[in-house]
């Protein structure tokens, strides 16, 4: 199972926890219903979050969703002592990332990680990257096409 299906996997656990405590009448046998209705089949006897493909495990995530699960958790800046403004993310970099996951739900990737971009990225680059901001626009622009080249294969 890659990184980012245990991720989603968990999420969906987090959402059935929410859901719970949320959602009148929730239960753990009316969340199996949902997971079933996404794909999920039975393993050792009940069904299973972990028997689905991403797609599956996105669509089951989509429907808590629209149940109304804050899937991102919002936390109070100013008691971690940072600024409350939010920095923006650069077009080039969200599409590195992007890439990156795609490849990953492609199975074209074993490790769909940041820490396994910015190894790409070193060894792309023939230097260091301890983030991807530290990249410039000619390096993300080439990285970029040789991960569109990837994906394509």
């Amino acid at each position: 199972m890659s990184d980012l299906s245990k991720h989603y996997t968990q999420l969906v656990a987090i959402a059935k926890g929410w859901a719970i405590k949320n959602l009148a009448g929730w239960c753990d046998e009316t969340h199996r219903d949902l997971l079933a209705r996404h794909g999920a089949y039975e393993i050792a006897g009940r069904i299973s979050a972990s028997s689905m493909n991403m797609p599956q495990l996105a669509a089951a995530l989509e429907d808590y969703e629209k149940r109304g699960w804050p899937r991102q958790h919002k936390f109070n800046a100013k008691s971690k002592g940072a600024s409350t403004a939010s920095k923006a993310i650069p077009p080039r970099i969200a599409m590195l990332v992007k890439l990156w996951g795609k490849l990953g739900q492609a199975g074209k990737v074993k490790n769909a990680s940041r820490q396994a971009l910015l190894v790409f990225c070193a060894r792309q680059t023939a230097h260091n990257v301890p983030d991807l901001d530290s990249l410039s626009i000619a390096e993300c622009q080439s990285i970029t096409e040789a991960l569109k080249s990837w994906f394509a294969r």
